[in-house]
């Protein structure tokens, strides 16, 4: 499952719809069919594809809490090499990197377009724009983009508690507010030290816990 399925699914798993609307959806969403056209399937057929959803759901849930993340990537044609050291990070990353974080399953193909350095089949760096690569990242494996994602906060939570003073003067040398500024990186730190499995994973869960009986 691609990082753009999961984020549809998700959104149109935590929508207002009915249930059954939100099924119809889903499935839409995996067969590329319109809502008219899934209404018309065999029920059968229909079941079979809201089981599969589920399965597909309940494997990731499993996987997610044990998967390694990679070090390089190939999609759509390019090689990328993952890059976690927070410090080999620039200064607009690592802002850019805070902000994402405020809607991790919207915003994964960007978080992953973050830490993403594009290179050659030599591992030689190549120059593209951050739009570019997130449009990439779309197509990434959501499994192992979750997991990447998860290790890059784990160390960017460590080293914002170790950069916290420097990043507050820094603030107030460029005349922004410090306490604004401190509240909003240690409630990033706060988020960011608990469970592995986010919020947006449990509700996801919930809904399909509840209608397909996961």
């Amino acid at each position: 499952m691609t990082i753009k399925t999961f984020q549809e699914l998700h959104y149109i798993a935590t929508g207002t719809d009915s249930d059954f609307e939100k099924s119809v959806k889903m499935v839409g969403c995996l067969t590329g069919l319109t809502p008219d056209k899934v209404d018309q399937m065999p029920m059968r057929k229909f079941n079979r594809y809201c089981n599969r959803i589920a399965k597909q759901f309940e494997v990731l849930g499993k996987k997610m809490q044990t998967g390694k993340p990679k070090q390089f990537v190939f999609i759509n044609g390019r090689y990328y090499r993952l890059q976690y050291d927070v410090r080999k990070i620039n200064a607009g990353k690592y802002v850019e990197a805070l902000t994402f974080n405020n809607d991790v399953i919207q915003n994964l193909h960007k978080i992953m377009a973050t830490i993403a350095v594009p290179v050659n089949w030599l591992g030689k760096e190549v120059k593209r724009d951050h739009a570019e690569i997130a449009a990439d990242m779309e197509r990434m494996n959501f499994e192992d983009a979750y997991q990447c994602a998860v290790f890059f906060y784990q160390l960017y939570r460590v080293s914002m508690k170790v950069s916290l003073p420097y990043l507050i003067r820094e603030a107030q040398k460029k005349g922004l507010d410090s306490k604004a500024m401190e509240k909003a990186l240690t409630d990033f730190i706060n988020i960011t030290d608990g469970s592995i499995m986010p919020n947006w994973w449990q509700t996801s869960s919930v809904y399909l816990s509840n209608r397909f009986g996961i």
